[in-house]
């Protein structure tokens, strides 16, 4: 490492270290300076969470939470599993919280958005299109097989591509893990709310506490969504792949 980005860097801990200092001696102005002094200076990724965060805690103590806002989210939007680095009233860490449950949802919109527009400039499958000839509509699935043994083993097919019926289970759960996940993440919102015009300390925590579990729950809904839609793409190219190779060679 350079010489004089070491000492940048050491000259940023030390006033880092000296604005906890005067924060936890209720110098919330000076310590507010020495901050300034620090954003001045050549920070890396980690040094800038630290100074946003503790910027953030230092205003939301004064009062000032539209800017303490800001300092969290510019945080978070780095490093979304930030942690503030000192010990706040709950009020300070349910709005911190809050924060950063608004930037995931930001973030997670954002990839959404990101894969909507690759899936677009790729155009359609062309597994999906329908053969020249055949009579088959896109969109019109129809069974194969003569009897209920075949049609269990075949599944459905569209477009002339076999869907088995474990893709089609894996889908299903997929989308009812979206609609519950949604459902307690829309919950957790509400107990958000409902915790901010908490008039007392106990409500205060009640809410909170529900609100974060609700948002853990709502999570891992999402997160099994992912891998049941994974599953059921997975299954479906495999095993209908391999399927259609095998009914080609007997052909043969």
């Amino acid at each position: 490492m350079p010489l004089h980005v070491a000492r940048a860097g050491a000259e940023v801990q030390r006033h880092l270290a000296e604005a906890k200092r005067l924060y936890e001696d209720l110098e919330y102005e000076v310590a507010l300076e020495r901050l300034q002094f620090a954003a001045r200076l050549t920070l890396d990724e980690g040094e800038g969470v630290a100074l946003s965060l503790l910027r953030g805690i230092i205003r939301a103590d004064m009062g000032k939470w539209e800017e303490a806002r800001a300092d969290f989210r510019s945080a978070l939007l780095t490093r979304p599993d930030a942690q503030l680095p000192l010990r706040v009233s709950p009020k300070v860490s349910l709005e911190f919280e809050t924060q950063r449950q608004a930037v995931g949802d930001e973030l997670a919109l954002g990839n959404q958005k990101r894969d909507e527009a690759a899936s677009s400039a790729q155009g359609p499958r062309p597994g999906l299109l329908p053969e020249q000839g055949t009579g088959v509509s896109s969109t019109t699935p129809e069974w194969v097989g003569g009897d209920n043994s075949e049609v269990k083993a075949q599944g459905l097919r569209v477009a002339g591509r076999r869907v088995p019926l474990v893709s089609m289970v894996l889908l299903g759960a997929g989308v009812a893990a979206v609609g519950t996940g949604t459902v307690f993440g829309l919950s957790s919102r509400s107990q958000v709310a409902d915790a901010r015009a908490a008039q007392a300390y106990a409500d205060l925590e009640r809410h909170h506490s529900r609100a974060q579990g609700s948002a853990t729950t709502a999570n891992v809904l999402f997160g099994t969504a992912a891998a049941a839609a994974v599953g059921a793409l997975t299954t479906w190219l495999l095993m209908g792949s391999t399927e259609d190779v095998v009914a080609e060679g007997g052909a043969r």
